[in-house]
């Protein structure tokens, strides 16, 4: 790692972040774009930070990196604070296996530390304060705690070099060079794996339902016998009693006296009836059962037979090719499915509070229920458009203009009857009508109520509801008017 981190320096350092890509679980790579000495216009480098177990290292890639639909919470982490942001150094830790990118970025300096301790290797995301705020993998370190880098060894001192026959200028390539061969082999061994487990399982699964199938063939082949006894019962049919359990009837082809069960709780007649039943059921079964376990013996070769393939395929691309069949792929799918990446959850937008002239006046019914009423035009339709939800009752007078008065619900679709009567009258009392003794109020859902495109403010259209005949009660308008929500 020392030599990588004293090649990438002069590389790397000042470039901008332009992109960060997590292809996987263990790689992070960041696409640094700027200039180096002998370009002369901008180029990206594409820094790589593994930690996978066998992979783990810090160099460049070749070629850009396929990111997923969606970023996973990590690089979505980074993304939110350091794209744009100015590689501002690295460096390695305490002469260890740990290394240090700092990054200016748009909430300040961020470091991200790349500890590569075989399986415990991970990634980690410090604020300026030196806490964790995010890692790339779960582990010992909580978020939000402080960063502690592990002692220095006492036997840390230049570690063993496998290119030290190569120049400093080729140093970086062949390392991309080389663990991308070993990237190659470890995919090939996890798709062969894949495949080998997908196969075996089948393998199992065909076999069990291919045993299954032939002991319920050999129990129909057993219905033989029932026509055998319907045919015997047939002959001794005016021995036999209700309530018996047996009768004993001679076989003449054989001459032996055969015993035949009879079901005591059936008459004779139905239990001849059963045993032919028995028979032709039976029948049928040997019919179907015997394709059905024909197909699942030719499944079981075709198993073995991809398996004998599978075993003599030994490169990556044949393998690939190999598990792009039909079958193979629905096998895999079906036995050994791949983790696919799940979109992140849209976080909920908060709701914005309302402005004070849009607010409406709020009424408690005697049920527990409220009651809005619109201030203006313009409060009417935000009320109506914006505040109210799709079961609430909207009341209004037609013909006649008034406030907008809405019943919440709560979701019920048959609100009590007496808050309907005091939201009818809330309704009167903000109209024209306002001292008329009877009023007919129109009463329908809110999702049923539109504001016409270009329509001048508080002026809606109303589809479907009902008719409330209203007898005006002073009472129950004193009521409600004293129940107003001030808060």
């Amino acid at each position: 790692m020392r030599r990588s981190i004293r090649l990438l320096e002069p590389m790397i350092v000042g470039r901008r972040v332009q992109r960060l890509v997590q292809p996987d679980d263990d790689t992070l790579v960041l696409e640094l774009y700027g200039w180096d000495d002998e370009a002369e216009s901008g180029n990206k480098i594409w820094l790589v930070m593994s930690t996978h177990a066998k992979l783990g290292r810090i160099g460049v890639l070749n070629d850009a990196p396929t990111a997923p639909p969606w970023p996973p919470d990590f690089a979505a982490f980074l993304k939110a604070r350091l794209a744009r942001g100015r590689l501002a150094g690295v460096r390695l830790v305490n002469d260890d296996r740990l290394a240090s990118l700092m990054i200016e970025g748009k909430e300040g300096t961020f470091e991200l530390v790349l500890s590569l301790m075989g399986p415990r290797s991970n990634l980690y995301a410090l604020d300026a304060d030196g806490k964790v705020r995010a890692a790339l993998k779960d582990s010992g370190t909580a978020v939000g705690e402080s960063w502690q880098n592990p002692p220095k060894p006492e036997n840390a001192g230049e570690g063993e070099d496998r290119w030290t026959a190569g120049e400093d200028g080729q140093f970086l390539d062949k390392l991309a060079a080389h663990y991308a061969k070993e990237a190659g082999k470890l995919k090939a061994h996890e798709l062969r794996h894949r495949l080998e487990s997908a196969l075996a399982k089948e393998l199992a699964f065909a076999t069990r339902r291919t045993d299954k199938i032939a002991v319920e063939l050999q129990d129909a082949k057993d219905a033989r016998d029932k026509k055998r006894y319907g045919e015997l019962l047939k002959q001794v049919m005016t021995n036999v009693r209700e309530g018996d359990t047996h009768v004993t009837a001679r076989d003449y082809e054989t001459g032996e006296e055969v015993k035949i069960p009879l079901d005591p709780k059936l008459t004779p007649g139905e239990n001849l009836d059963r045993y032919f039943k028995k028979y032709h059921k039976g029948l049928i079964g040997t019919n179907m059962l015997g394709q059905h376990l024909e197909i699942t013996k030719s499944h079981v070769a075709d198993i073995l037979k991809l398996q004998a393939e599978l075993g003599a395929t030994h490169d990556y691309e044949g393998l690939c090719d190999f598990a792009e069949r039909p079958l193979v792929k629905e096998l895999c799918d079906k036995h050994c499915p791949k983790d696919e990446p799940k979109r992140p959850p849209k976080k909920k937008s908060e709701r914005k509070p309302v402005p004070g002239r849009m607010m409406p006046r709020r009424y408690k019914t005697a049920d527990g229920l409220e009651i809005w009423v619109g201030k203006s035009d313009a409060g009417n339709d935000y009320l109506t458009t914006k505040l109210a939800a799709g079961n609430d009752w909207f009341f209004h007078i037609e013909g006649y203009p008034g406030s907008h008065t809405v019943l919440r619900t709560g979701g019920r679709k048959d609100p009590p009857q007496e808050s309907v009567l005091e939201a009818a009258e809330l309704c009167t009392h903000f109209s024209k009508l306002k001292d008329a003794s009877r009023v007919d109020v129109h009463v329908a859902p809110i999702k049923h109520v539109h504001k016409p495109k270009g329509s001048k403010p508080g002026l809606v259209h109303v589809s479907k509801g009902k008719t409330i005949g209203l007898r005006r009660d002073p009472k129950r308008l004193e009521r409600i008017l004293d129940a107003r929500i001030t808060e």
